[in-house]
C-alpha cells in the first residue's frame, strides 16, 4: 500500500462508515491538510477497488465507500509479512535487532514480559 493509499484508509478507518466522495475527500484534506480534488481521490479509490482495499456500495444516487479491512487485521498482515521477509517469520530475531540500538526501558520490557504471557497461554 502506498503512502497516499494508507492515508486514505486512514480516513475510511476513522469515519467508521460508509462514506460519500465529497464526504471523504473533506474528511482526507482536514485530516492531511492537503488539497486534493475529487477526480484525484476518485482515482485512487478505483485503483484501490481494483485491489480490494475498498468497496464501493450502491446508492440511490451516489456511491459510498469503505474498507475492505480494519485496521487491526491491515497492521496484523503488514507486520507479518514484514517480520517473514526481514527476520524469517522471527520476532524474537526482529526483537534481537533492535536490542542492538539502544536498551528497552522497564515498561517496555513488563510489557514484552505481558505479550509471551498471553502468548503462553495461546
Amino acid at each position: 500500500m502506498t503512502d497516499a493509499e494508507l492515508e486514505i484508509m486512514e480516513t475510511l478507518w476513522a469515519k467508521g462508515e460508509p462514506v460519500f466522495l465529497g464526504e471523504l475527500l473533506d474528511a482526507f484534506n482536514e485530516r492531511t491538510q492537503k488539497n486534493w480534488k475529487k477526480q484525484t481521490i476518485n482515482t485512487f479509490l478505483s485503483k484501490m477497488q481494483q485491489q480490494n482495499m475498498v468497496r464501493a456500495v450502491e446508492g440511490d444516487r451516489f456511491k459510498r465507500y469503505l474498507p475492505v479491512a480494519t485496521k487491526e487485521e491491515y497492521l496484523t498482515a503488514e507486520t507479518k509479512n514484514f517480520l517473514d521477509k526481514n527476520f524469517g517469520g522471527s520476532c524474537a530475531k526482529m526483537l534481537a535487532m533492535l536490542h542492538k540500538g539502544e536498551t528497552p526501558d522497564a515498561c517496555e520490557v513488563e510489557a514484552l514480559r505481558q505479550v509471551l504471557k498471553e502468548w503462553e497461554k495461546a
